[in-house]
């Protein structure tokens, strides 16, 4: 079957997967565990640090924030039971329920404080901004983020319940980002004491949320507990989850087939084998893989050759006969399925279409771009690399890229493969000609995207600025009315979109196996990719 998402502006849709075959894995612990397949392990467990899917993921399982998601995507309240907005919508005060960590400590608005303020001001952690006006719009927090270390986030603890934020200006989306990774609490006493090792490894960290982590083999395994000292323990259905990390898919899915995997996403080469299988299931997430060019770069420092490169990509081709896992074609820098406008359509819906030109056509108008840039650069031909992570749907889409690229006489694409941490190294350090990337939206808003290209951007990895842009964006942070902002968000899209410093390429489905006997494994297209509270286990 295949489910797609459709997002509304302030809320995070999600899928519950319930799958129809395959039978219950033994577990490495006893009990009802249910076993998850993953491909990549975790970078991170430190909730101020990690920038990851995966990360987010496991943080997500035992840890909770002020708000979280429910399986139909509605926000819904976590560590915070209610909360009250000023009337200019200025200040927000969430009320605290009584919980404690796993350690037995009152989890207080402290907590939060605390964390809030240990991340902003610590420059290793690169999802700081989201506390700035490109984010949850926190007074002080661009002055902070500027470098003034006289100032903390207007964010404060009023006593151990309440816990009050105070916003530079309205934000939309700010009750959705209260349930990302970046805004949860820290236990301050606990981390301090751990020092350089918090949430290195099992014993350095503490849980508030559905589970607690209770062993973690670096690249290899993790194992989650039920954590019976949570709140909502009662909610908590299963004894824990097994967590495999398994590189390739074609060997989670033998895992499957044996009943020792209750759960694993396909690539592209399983999704024949298995699509007729009734435990096969589609859902279209959030995340968008596009291409960056390296402004440092003499050739694609020229616009006609950027735009040759996005406009040669038969990005149709590529979904439908490379991919084929429920992925779209996307040729703007907003994916669909994101967030609806105040004219209750989908962005993408009524956002132009960009570099979707398709077989023959698109190779046409290639070439004309191509044949202006040689005139311009004064070349023949030119030799550009790729940088891309050697996994799925990354390895598959960056080979059909480079097939793609030269079929332009005189270009030709070196590969350069990297694992994702080194891929993402290489961007930081400026070393890439190209390169496939990823993004997975933090809030269901086109500026998780769009904002990625302001000048500056830690993510603005090929350094593009564009006065034009940012001005655009700026007005659009600005506007007045929902109406004149969600235009003015097209109006930068569309600057970006003719400067071509990145290019959506498309739109990730995921193709899955699920034991008919697990439901509750929700899927969320915006913020943290799976949630894994309300999973249950017939035994």
């Amino acid at each position: 079957m295949k489910k797609f998402l459709s997002l509304a502006c302030c809320s995070v849709m999600a899928f519950s997967l319930a799958g129809c075959s395959g039978s219950s894995g033994e577990s490495s612990s006893s009990g009802n565990y249910v076993n998850l397949a993953k491909e990549n392990d975790v970078i991170s467990m430190d909730s101020r640090y990690a920038t990851d899917g995966m990360s987010f993921e496991m943080i997500a399982a035992t840890i909770e924030g002020l708000e979280s998601v429910d399986a139909d995507g509605n926000i819904i309240p976590a560590l915070a039971e209610s909360y009250d907005v000023s009337d200019d919508g200025l200040t927000y005060t969430f009320h605290l329920r009584d919980a404690v960590w796993s350690n037995d400590d009152p989890v207080t608005a402290q907590d939060f404080e605390y964390a809030w303020n240990a991340t902003i001001k610590n420059p290793a952690a690169e999802y700081a901004y989201l506390f700035g006006s490109d984010g949850a719009c926190i007074k002080n927090a661009d002055e902070i983020l500027g470098g003034d270390d006289s100032l903390d986030l207007a964010a404060k603890a009023v006593d151990e319940k309440t816990f009050e934020v105070e916003l530079s200006k309205k934000c939309p989306y700010f009750l959705s980002l209260m349930s990302f990774p970046v805004f949860y609490p820290v236990n301050e006493a606990f981390a301090e004491e751990q020092g350089d090792q918090y949430a290195l490894a099992a014993e350095n960290m503490i849980a508030n949320g559905p589970y607690k982590l209770v062993s973690w083999s670096k690249g290899n395994k993790l194992v989650l507990e039920k954590n019976d000292k949570y709140w909502d323990a009662d909610n908590v259905k299963v004894d824990g989850i097994n967590v495999n990390i398994v590189p390739e898919a074609s060997t989670s899915a033998l895992d499957f087939e044996s009943g020792n995997t209750d759960f694993t996403k396909l690539n592209s080469t399983l999704v024949d084998k298995y699509k007729d299988n009734e435990a096969y299931t589609e859902v279209l997430e959030g995340y968008l893989w596009y291409l960056q060019y390296n402004y440092a770069n003499e050739y694609l420092q020229n616009e006609n050759l950027r735009k040759a490169i996005a406009t040669v990509i038969d990005r149709e081709d590529l979904v439908e006969n490379v991919l084929k896992d429920g992925s779209v074609v996307c040729g703007g820098f907003v994916p669909e399925a994101l967030a609806t406008g105040p004219d209750g359509k989908d962005y993408r819906e009524s956002a132009p279409e960009y570099f979707n030109i398709f077989a023959e056509d698109g190779l046409k108008a290639a070439q004309e771009y191509w044949d202006k840039a040689k005139k311009e650069l004064g070349v023949d031909s030119i030799t550009l690399s790729l940088l891309y992570e050697p996994s799925d749907p990354s390895k598959p889409a960056a080979e059909f890229i480079q097939s793609e690229i030269q079929k332009l006489d005189g270009i030709t694409v070196e590969m350069v493969s990297q694992e994702k941490e080194n891929r993402i190294e290489k961007q930081k350090a400026r070393d890439f000609d190209m390169v496939l990337t990823r993004w997975g939206p933090d809030y269901a808003d086109p500026t998780t995207y769009l904002n990625l290209m302001l000048t500056g951007n830690a993510y603005n990895y090929g350094d593009y600025s564009s006065k034009e842009f940012d001005t655009a964006m700026a007005e659009a942070a600005n506007a007045s009315t929902d109406e004149e902002r969600w235009q003015k968000l097209q109006d930068a899209e569309a600057i970006l979109m003719n400067d071509v410093p990145v290019v959506g390429v498309f739109q990730v489905g995921g193709a899955s196996l699920i034991n008919k006997k697990v439901t509750g494994i929700e899927n969320h297209a915006v913020g943290v990719p799976y949630i894994y509270k309300n999973l249950k286990k017939e035994s």
